[in-house]
């Protein structure tokens, strides 16, 4: 029988007092539809609240929105005619858009659980403390999503009634904020089961999400405190021994190992409700075309099974990113450099000089080889499990995305219908979904949200912050060599550790809701941490154009260029207000003890 709690539950009880009259100023849904007495006199109907509250809060961190949507933000990710992802990196939103300031029911949900949990006459002492381990968890999960978007919080810390006064005040701070996330954590961490379902929040997962806050708040609050506190919950976890690398990338994010040891904590769907089109990480990053289209333009290989990619694709994987992916060379095993610097590609390739100014990168073969070979062999393992690449095996298809491939861009045509605009797509992630990833079609899935190996990034963090270059290194080439195969870091000033560092965190993480989020917390620090920049500067990674790959026909050359589909080559990064959203001006107008963000 399986262990895992799913996002799914039989029934999901909701015990909040009706509130309409102050509905305008906080979101308090749902209502009453069980009364107290039933909820809180066992465990089973107490769990069936609380696993409620996993799933409302924890979509953040999942579906609502896509991991690929918010890596869009950066140049990780590039958007089709059918993507939505690209108005932050265009900002084009201003102070009447909202990106979820309005948690409030989710926020309640966990106060509720404070509130009548611990006064139960049908509940145990130890069921008392773990669920309200399990709440003080939850908000500090609604809390630090909130934290990273906006900054300052309407903190909540009573269970509210009809008649108290819902119009309250922001937190004094960030810092203030930060301050609150990590004290809940410390009261949850003594309450919380070292061996949870898979599922459910286990005092590890905690210390997990522990060691990240500690890291956002120190660029936040400019509070170097933090870091060792980033450190001791990260050291927590690595001398438990209850965790390992996992060896098998690929399979840590699909079902292959979803209860992988090296995962801490992730979110879980069940295909008994669960089809491939709720999955905007699976669904929304799969291409859409056939054998006739292949045919109407001239293309090959045809698919040996026409119709297998049904997908609706928004996400595509950028250049960018596929950059940052090393390869050992070939004439010294022990050097890992970017594939247009081995000696395999240089030895082979001459470089053109571009004749545009989109073109950033042109080469044409000299020698007898292929050129997709010579870009894609000897790669860092982990590209071969997250990116579909020109020549590889995807759904047992042998997949071409050069000019004329079966999955080149413009296999159906126009840029946009269906098909990546990069020439990659995303392998991380999507299922071999039997029959095919389509509409309709049943499955499970899960997001990893914390895991070892992004714990061990965390604690290589803050040891360069702290100026420990060696021990931020030996951290740092934990994910290296285990994930990537790669030859170790030897790294010996700060800003080449700074740079190794930046490019590991990017790599193993990708698709992960993670890059956007660290660029701003690096851009906070400046310095070695982004390009010599003074902090709080410009971020070079948030206005670079997001490029592609062009390999042609007989795959004697390429060309690298900028994406200028829906405007991808006009990222822009206003550093005096982009490190926080706005406070939706929807609310501060309902609620005059609210301010706006600076510049904003």
């Amino acid at each position: 029988m399986k262990t895992s709690v799913m996002i799914y539950t039989a029934f999901t009880i909701n015990v909040l007092l009706c509130l309409s009259c102050k509905k305008n100023i906080l979101d308090t849904e749902p209502f009453d539809k069980f009364d107290e007495n039933t909820v809180w006199n066992s465990r089973a109907t107490a769990d069936a609240f609380i696993n409620g509250a996993y799933a409302s809060i924890l979509g953040v961190y999942s579906t609502s929105p896509s991991h690929v949507q918010f890596d869009a933000y950066t140049t990780n990710s590039v958007v089709n005619a059918a993507g939505n992802g690209s108005n932050v990196a265009l900002e084009t939103f201003d102070r009447y858009s909202d990106f979820g300031f309005n948690r409030f029911s989710n926020i309640r949900r966990c106060n509720l659980v404070l509130n009548k949990a611990p006064s139960s006459a049908g509940l145990t002492d130890s069921d008392k403390k773990e669920l309200v381990a399990e709440a003080r968890f939850l908000k500090a999960m609604a809390y630090f999503d909130l934290a990273r978007k906006f900054g300052r919080v309407m903190w909540i810390d009573t269970l509210l009634t009809p008649d108290d006064n819902f119009k309250l005040p922001l937190t004094s701070s960030v810092g203030e904020t930060y301050d609150k996330i990590i004290q809940l954590l410390d009261a949850a961490i003594p309450g919380l089961p070292k061996t949870a379902k898979a599922g459910k929040a286990s005092c590890y997962a905690a210390l997990a999400l522990k060691s990240e806050v500690a890291l956002q708040a120190a660029a936040y609050s400019g509070n170097d405190a933090y870091y060792d506190k980033a450190i001791a919950a990260a050291d927590t976890i690595i001398n438990s021994g209850k965790y390992s690398m996992e060896s098998d990338y690929e399979g840590m994010f699909n079902e292959t190992k979803k209860n992988s040891p090296e995962i801490i904590f992730a979110i879980y769907r069940s295909k008994v409700n669960t089809n491939c089109e709720n999955i905007s990480d699976l669904q929304n990053v799969m291409p859409n075309t056939n054998n006739g289209s292949v045919a109407a333009r001239g293309g090959y290989p045809f698919f040996k099974v026409d119709g297998i990619f049904l997908g609706w694709t928004w996400w595509g994987v950028s250049q960018n990113l596929v950059d940052d992916y090393l390869v050992i060379d070939q004439s010294d095993p022990l050097k890992a450099v970017k594939w247009n610097e081995t000696s395999q590609f240089t030895n082979n390739v001459t470089r053109i000089s571009p004749t545009s100014s989109i073109i950033e990168d042109t080469g044409r073969l000299t020698g007898n080889s292929d050129v997709s070979a010579l870009m894609y062999q000897h790669r860092d393992k982990r590209f071969y499990a997250s990116v579909v690449y020109d020549s590889c095996t995807w759904f047992g298809e042998s997949i071409s995305m050069k000019v004329k491939g079966n999955l080149y861009r413009l296999t159906n045509g126009a840029l946009g219908p269906h098909m990546s605009p990069s020439n990659y797509l995303w392998r991380k992630g999507v299922y071999n979904v039997s029959p095919r990833v389509a509409a309709g079609v049943p499955t499970d899935y899960h997001w990893v949200v914390f895991r070892l190996g992004r714990v061990y990034l965390n604690k290589a963090e803050a040891l360069l912050r702290q100026g420990k270059i060696a021990e931020a290194v030996q951290s740092l080439n934990v994910t290296r060599t285990l994930h990537g195969q790669l030859p170790p870091s030897t790294a010996g000033s700060a800003t080449e550790a700074w740079i190794d560092y930046k490019r590991e965190r990017r790599v193993d993480l990708a698709k992960e809701f993670d890059y956007y989020w660290s660029l701003l917390r690096w851009g906070k620090y400046g310095g070695d941490a982004n390009h010599g920049i003074a902090p709080s500067g410009d971020i070079p990674e948030l206005t670079e154009p997001a490029t592609f790959i062009e390999i042609n026909e007989n795959r004697t050359g390429y060309s690298v260029q900028h994406l200028v589909f829906l405007n991808q080559n006009q990222r822009k990064f206003t550093a005096n207000r982009r490190y926080l959203f706005p406070i939706p001006q929807g609310q501060i107008e309902r609620n005059e003890m609210l301010a706006q963000n600076e510049n904003w």
